[in-house]
């Protein structure tokens, strides 16, 4: 990988970490529009497809639950745990 490549994902990880922190701090359901508009607010992301992107990845490492219907998605803390 290159430097830039790392600072890349290092960038990345900082944001789904501090996303993380905050679905742990709020609870909820929280669907891509709440942490779009999170992201917005706090400008930690250029669109919407990015918080819908790391709702997934923290879903795959169970820290989230996924759940509701396809139109209808949202995420909930794993209170079990993730990897």
């Amino acid at each position: 990988m290159t430097e830039r490549t790392l600072r890349f994902a290092r960038r990345e990880d900082d944001r789904r970490n501090r996303l993380l922190t905050v679905i742990r701090a709020e609870g909820g359901e929280w669907p891509a529009s709440r942490v779009w508009a999170l992201y917005r607010e706090r400008q930690w992301a250029p669109n919407r497809t990015t918080a819908r992107k790391d709702l997934q990845l923290l879903a795959r490492r169970r820290h989230l639950i996924e759940r509701g219907p396809q139109n209808g998605r949202f995420y909930t803390l794993n209170y079990a745990g993730g990897a």
